[in-house]
This record gives C-alpha cells, sequence and structure tokens, in this order.
C-alpha cells in the first residue's frame, strides 16, 4: 500500500509541475507573441539594410567591400534583434547581464576563432585601403594571377594557366605583394650577349630598326638598349620597353621582339653566342675559324639585301577566354573610404 501512495505522489508531482509549465507558458504567450513579432520585425529589417548596402556599394563598384559590411550590419542588427525578443520573453531578463555574459563569451569566441576573425578584419582593410581590387594582376609569394574576388576570409587569384588560387586575407596585409596593374604602363626588359668583335653602335640600330614594327611597344617611353655587362669574352646586352601592364601585352611584345632580334641577327651575320662556347666546340678543329671571316666583317651591301627579306615579327593573338588577356580594372584612391597617404 505505502508503494501505491509513493507512485501516486509522483504522478501528481509530475501532473502539477506540467500544468505549473502550461499555465507559466499561457501567462508568457502574450509577451512570446509581441517578441516574436519585434524579432520578424528586425529580421526584415536586417534583409532590408543589407540588400541596401549592397546596392550602394555595387553603385560605387566596391562588390567586395558591400559584401563584409552588408554581412556585418545584417549580423548585428540581428543580434541585437534576439537581445529584444529575450528581454520582451523574460521580463526579468536585464539586458546588462545578457551583455556581461556576452562578454565572457565573447573572449572564448575569439580564441576559437582567432583566425577567422583575423582574416575577415585584413580583409576588411585591404577593402578600404585598396591596394589592389578586383582584375588585377598581383603575386604573392609564389601565387600570382588576376584578382577574382575578395571575400571576408580569402582572396580568390586565378592563374593564367586557369587555376584558382585562395590565399588567406591575413597572409596578403602582412607579406609583401606586387601589383603589376596599379599603373598603366609597366617596363619589361630581356638581356642577351654579343662577341666583342662586333661594332656594338650597329648592334644597338640593327635593334632599334627591329622593334619598331612591333605595336605592343608603348614609343614614349622609347625602348632602350643598354650595354649591361663587361664579361670575360662578351658584352651583356639589355633590352628595355614600355607595355600596357596587363600580362597579356608582355607576353605577345617578349615573344615578337626576341623573335624580330633572332630575325635581325641573322640577316646581319650576328651570333650572340658567347664567343668562349664557340671556342670550345671548335677546340679541335681550330682551322674552322678561318674559314668564316665574313661572319666578321660582313658588307654593307649584303645585310640590306638580306634584311629586306623579313618583314615585321608576325602577330601574337591570346584568346579572349585566356586568363593572360585580362584587363585590369584601375581604380583611383579617391574612391576609398580612406586617405591618401
Amino acid at each position: 500500500m505505502k508503494s501505491d501512495n509513493t507512485i501516486e505522489s509522483g504522478f501528481s508531482l509530475a501532473l502539477d509541475t506540467i500544468q505549473g509549465w502550461v499555465s507559466g507558458f499561457y501567462i508568457l504567450l502574450p509577451n512570446i507573441i509581441a517578441g516574436l513579432i519585434f524579432l520578424l520585425i528586425f529580421i526584415f529589417t536586417s534583409l532590408g539594410v543589407r540588400s541596401a548596402v549592397k546596392e550602394y556599394f555595387n553603385r560605387r563598384e566596391r562588390t567586395d567591400l558591400g559584401v563584409i559590411l552588408s554581412g556585418f550590419a545584417f549580423w548585428i542588427m540581428i543580434t541585437f534583434g534576439g537581445l529584444v525578443f529575450l528581454t520582451i520573453v523574460i521580463p526579468s531578463l536585464r539586458p546588462v547581464d545578457l551583455l556581461s555574459s556576452l562578454g565572457i563569451g565573447s573572449i572564448a569566441f575569439g580564441f576559437a576563432f582567432k583566425d577567422i576573425l583575423q582574416n575577415w578584419l585584413a580583409g576588411l582593410l585591404i577593402l578600404l585601403r585598396l591596394p589592389f581590387r578586383r582584375g588585377d594582376q598581383i603575386r604573392i609569394g609564389e601565387a600570382e594571377g588576376t584578382v577574382q574576388r575578395i571575400e571576408p576570409r580569402a582572396t580568390i587569384i586565378r592563374t593564367y594557366d586557369g587555376r584558382d588560387i585562395i590565399v588567406p586575407n591575413i597572409n596578403i596585409y602582412a607579406g609583401i605583394v606586387t601589383i603589376h596593374t596599379s599603373q598603366e604602363l609597366r617596363r619589361v626588359e630581356i638581356d642577351f650577349t654579343v662577341g666583342y668583335a662586333y661594332d656594338i653602335r650597329k648592334i644597338t640600330e640593327i635593334i632599334l630598326n627591329a622593334l619598331k614594327p612591333i605595336d605592343e611597344i608603348i614609343p614614349d617611353p622609347p625602348p632602350q638598349i643598354l650595354c649591361w655587362e663587361l664579361g670575360a669574352t662578351s658584352l651583356g646586352v639589355r633590352v628595355r620597353w614600355w607595355i600596357n601592364s596587363e600580362r597579356s601585352q608582355e607576353v605577345i611584345s617578349r615573344a615578337r621582339i626576341i623573335q624580330a632580334i633572332k630575325e635581325a641577327f641573322d640577316a646581319n651575320d650576328i651570333d650572340p653566342t658567347d664567343p668562349q662556347l664557340i671556342y670550345y666546340q671548335r677546340a679541335n678543329q681550330v682551322d674552322e675559324i678561318a674559314m668564316f671571316p665574313e661572319n666578321e666583317n660582313p658588307t654593307s651591301e649584303k645585310n640590306e639585301e638580306v634584311q629586306k627579306s623579313y618583314g615585321p615579327p608576325p602577330e601574337v593573338t591570346i584568346s579572349k577566354n585566356d586568363p593572360e588577356s585580362d584587363k585590369p580594372k584601375l581604380d583611383s584612391k579617391k574612391r576609398t573610404m580612406l586617405p591618401e597617404t
């Protein structure tokens, strides 16, 4: 009998507890409904603010910055709406207590997501400063290519062979970045050697004439032919020229210039090979050196006749779908949110 009384008292206690929950729910039901209404208002307002921020920065052609700031504004408003909801549903709960609890929790949250927060902040600072933007061609360590987009965590770079590289924003912000398309023009150069037996003034004239038909070379500043190094057996020569800053112009101009110089040297009987290498190759056939006296002093008539047989170097094209043909999207520092330094 005692056991039956114990079971009945247990059921009675459970029933009283459930009835208390139901009564409390009915008491809080108006607060819950009011809180849900306010929470829905905050959600729709947050969505509207996010869309407005995105649209504003899209009009200013700052899409990536708009993505980061719109997401930040959205979650700030959602968090504030959640605090209001809890305050309405549980009137005894004070916002100060919630904020203090969030403060303690935020320390643990910060340690747990330190890398994510660092990358987010680095991405925000990059977009505020705008050292580069979508479409710029950059180099970060071993990664080189065209910037596709700057996300809150990382920057996506498409390499010139069509692969995507994800670079954490903190590596970019704290590292060394080379921006190939920060200016409209940039300079390219190549080096080669010629024997001391050749007239360097004549060689300079031949190279300059070979470069004239190449459209990719910017006429101002003009190309330069520089005597760069005095080697043991040959003279080092450096050719420098200016191009439009995108990668495709470097590829096309370099290919055409090398071919133009090669054909000009062939037409004028100039051998750019280091004479020391020729000496080693002919060490067992020294007598052959005397068989080529015309190579040292070619007649001008023969040079002009052979050079006329060559036209401008052939055109080199790069498809629009090739990552190297991406055009840089230059942006003035005046469009950033921070002043120039």
